[in-house]
């Protein structure tokens, strides 16, 4: 009788243990690396914009974040979904720029808007100058620095000549205004002051303060007193010049935030994680790291002892994985970058280490937390009209979520967790359950003989 009952619940034991197996595997959806690459596809649309902070498109992209957490069934880290902050926005006017030569109010010489000069984005404090010799010009071998009327600007010659690439917008920037002028214009310009001749510039942006949002989301853990995971991303870009060029970021960065989306999705239909993981799609990033640095100090208490991993840049074929860390983290011991080398090495994946302060892991390094970003340092398209998502590549994709799935599980998952979700398991207890059903014929058959 005890070992029919032994039996009995050993074989009740092996269906439960293979159906919870079966639930799990079949509930979760994979992350894909395809999907990610749609993603890219749509936020880096026409439809967007380049996802300037300030604009409408920036707001569009928000909400469509806020939607996928709230799909998810991630919940608010604080009262809602959307973390405000204001800063002063790049905004487009409807005048015609100009650069022209002038002696006595009489145009001597129009240069060309677009061939021989265009703004850069540096900033846009003053958006029109006049000097002559009576004011300050410093000559340098590619630059010519004006002061008039004790304000600052910079005309530099664009590298090659060419106008394409377009800066990030730095409210701080010591000049009111940056002017990208090819050679000849550098040398009209030098020419013209020398003679005493007026030059005249004008380019069609200023400046308003805005409100924008970070958005974030959270994925609830078992217990949310430990030390949470933040996964980072930033969604902002550069816009349109005043050509009607547009920067369509995909590589920088709705790759980075296209990859926080999926890998969002796929966790939400995994089992609940040990810990809270905190999604943050960051707004601000090209304005000077603003987003992460308002939201790593006004959370600063909610994120103590936690790991930052952010994603800018994700896609770039033949590129190595590349850690980058902020410049105050050099002389430290970071387990986060430990862990993830050791990850690389296990799947012998190539990667580099840096120390710079040129993505949002270094607003979280600032605080006092251990923090990195995951990218592929391909510069050879970003920040300008060419960095389409026709060039992200899928394998490119894969070989850093293998890492961050491993990481990810290693820090937030228990072992008994990821275990029940590897196919693996459904072997096993598919084999233990079929041992255990065959056993009674088995044994009847021997009897038999």
């Amino acid at each position: 009788m005890k070992k029919k009952l032994l039996y009995c619940f050993s074989l009740l034991i092996s269906f439960v243990l293979l159906a919870v197996s079966l639930f799990f595997n079949f509930t979760y959806s994979s992350f894909d690396s395809n999907k990610v690459k749609e993603e890219v596809a749509n936020l880096s649309s026409y439809n967007y914009a380049g996802r300037l902070p300030g604009s409408n498109e920036n707001l569009l992209i928000g909400e469509l974040i806020r939607k996928n957490f709230t799909d998810s069934k991630l919940v608010p880290l604080n009262e809602t979904y959307s973390e405000d902050f204001t800063t002063l926005c790049p905004i487009k006017t409807n005048t015609i720029p100009y650069l022209t030569i002038s002696s006595n109010g009489i145009v001597i010489e129009d240069l060309k808007y677009g061939v021989d000069f265009k703004e850069d984005m540096l900033n846009f404090k003053k958006n029109s100058v006049t000097f002559s010799k009576s004011d300050t010009v410093n000559i340098n071998t590619n630059s010519i620095e004006v002061t008039a009327d004790a304000e600052n600007y910079l005309f530099y010659v664009a590298k090659d000549n060419d106008f394409s690439f377009r800066s990030s917008f730095m409210s701080d920037f010591p000049y009111n205004m940056a002017i990208m002028i090819n050679t000849n214009t550098y040398n009209k310009i030098l020419d013209s002051v020398r003679a005493g001749l007026d030059v005249s510039v004008h380019v069609p942006f200023t400046t308003e303060e805005k409100t924008i949002s970070n958005i974030v989301g959270v994925l609830k853990g078992s217990n949310s007193k430990l030390p949470p995971l933040v996964i980072t991303s930033h969604y902002d870009h550069l816009g349109t010049d005043g050509l009607g060029n547009t920067y369509n970021g995909a590589l920088d960065n709705a790759s980075g935030t296209s990859f926080m989306l999926e890998l969002q999705r796929s966790l939400s239909t995994y089992a609940k994680p040990k810990r809270d993981i905190i999604f943050v799609a960051l707004n601000a990033e090209e304005f000077g790291l603003l987003g992460s640095k308002n939201f790593a100090e006004t959370n600063k208490d909610k994120l103590e002892g936690a790991e930052v991993i952010n994603f800018d840049m994700i896609g770039s074929e033949n590129y190595p994985i590349t850690f980058m860390l902020g410049e105050k983290a050099k002389d430290t011991d970071s387990k986060l970058l430990k862990s993830v080398e050791k990850l690389s090495k296990k799947y012998d994946t190539p990667y580099e280490i840096e120390y710079k302060d040129s993505s949002d892991h270094a607003s979280f390094t600032n605080v006092g937390l251990d923090a990195l970003s995951f990218c592929h340092s391909d510069m050879t398209k970003i920040h300008t009209p060419n960095d389409k998502f026709e060039f992200i590549n899928t394998d490119a994709i894969d070989s850093v979520y293998t890492i961050v799935e491993a990481k990810i599980k290693d820090s937030s998952y228990g072992n008994i967790t990821v275990f029940f979700h590897d196919k693996y398991s459904i072997l096993i207890f598919s084999f233990l359950f079929g041992i255990l059903i065959a056993a009674p014929f088995a044994n009847k058959k021997k009897s038999t003989q």
